[in-house]
């Protein structure tokens, strides 16, 4: 006997944040139709913020698994105050299968966003120290969303890291200490300290030997060395761990340099959205600056050298900006 498909009516309201957010997947087993989509400006004052909006399909197959599409359906559209933008009035279809997975992201341009210094949560009252940069602006009560802060916590595999928060909400201002410094109640999670983390960086890729050995026992100076997959960054130490192409020869105690812009990252300061590339010229590790080699792993083709801590991470915005979306999912039995 046939059984008939199930559908499903969703609606999401979600604010917007600076990042690229996904705010829907297709769910396993079920086909999606998005039948509207709109963003509304919340904000208060004359505020004309901006917003994309993507249809992204991810590859599944083994050949290209992991692959990217991106179909943009708006970009930088401005929302004027007291207004909508309907990007969806009709249907967009989502699909997920062995082959692949279609989700949408959005992400918002507006003022008064802010980098987070430094956050601290309180587990048994659920409330967190937010300390910004510059001025915050905010007085009690101001609807907040947060975005791209990373906390390490323990769960019952062992201390992991997590980007709060996910998914995504406002939050209310429940006291303003000083300018940069204010408390809001982020929720409850009982018997789970977190502890907060400078923002996370992905390696990506390197120019061309981005690193010349200035001095080395056994390596010349002016020697290329390029920088491959394997290499990683702690924010926490400033530790940089690279990975050469080749065995680099390097020991403890000799030194190099990084050519400026050479190594491409991409961080949780925006839900690793953007590429960003490093040492920047106001960077410790900048072109101008020698630095020497802490110790050398393995046979010879990883290295480390301490390249400088990264403060901060994630921001801190007022709400202006709110999607609304309609889904309807028919299961495929």
């Amino acid at each position: 006997m046939a059984i008939a498909p199930l559908n499903k009516f969703l609606t999401k309201a979600v604010p917007i944040t600076p990042s690229n957010q996904q705010v829907y997947e297709a769910s396993q087993g079920t086909s999606a139709i998005i039948l509207y989509a709109a963003v509304a400006n919340v904000g208060i004052g004359q505020s004309y913020p901006l917003v994309s909006f993507t249809h992204r399909r991810t590859s599944k197959a083994t050949a290209t698994n992991g692959n990217i599409r991106d179909i943009r359906l708006i970009k930088d559209i401005e929302v004027p105050p007291q207004d909508a933008v309907i990007i969806i009035d009709g249907r967009l279809v989502l699909e997920r299968d062995a082959t692949k997975i279609d989700s949408v992201f959005v992400r918002g341009y507006q003022s008064g966003v802010g980098t987070v210094y430094d956050a601290q949560y309180d587990h048994t009252t659920g409330l967190t120290t937010i300390t910004t940069y510059d001025s915050h602006g905010f007085n009690v009560d101001d609807e907040i969303v947060l975005d791209g802060l990373v906390f390490d916590c323990p769960s019952t595999g062992g201390i992991t890291s997590s980007i709060f928060p996910n998914p995504q909400t406002t939050f209310k201002v429940e006291t303003v200490g000083t300018s940069t410094i204010f408390t809001t109640n982020t929720g409850l999670v009982a018997n789970l300290p977190h502890t907060f983390r400078p923002s996370e960086h992905r390696f990506i890729r390197a120019n061309p030997d981005p690193i010349t050995i200035v001095s080395g026992t056994i390596p010349a100076a002016g020697t290329k060395i390029q920088v491959i997959k394997g290499t990683t960054y702690d924010s926490v130490t400033g530790i940089l761990s690279v990975t050469a192409s080749t065995p680099h020869n390097l020991t403890t105690g000799d030194t190099i340099k990084f050519t400026n812009d050479s190594l491409v990252f991409k961080c949780s300061q925006d839900n690793y959205s953007d590429e960003k590339k490093y040492p920047r010229s106001t960077d410790p590790a900048n072109n101008s600056n020698t630095l020497g080699v802490t110790t050398f792993i393995g046979i010879g083709n990883t290295f480390t050298v301490n390249v400088g801590v990264q403060t901060g991470g994630g921001t801190v915005s007022p709400v202006q900006m709110e999607l609304i979306m309609s889904i309807l999912e028919t299961s495929k039995v």
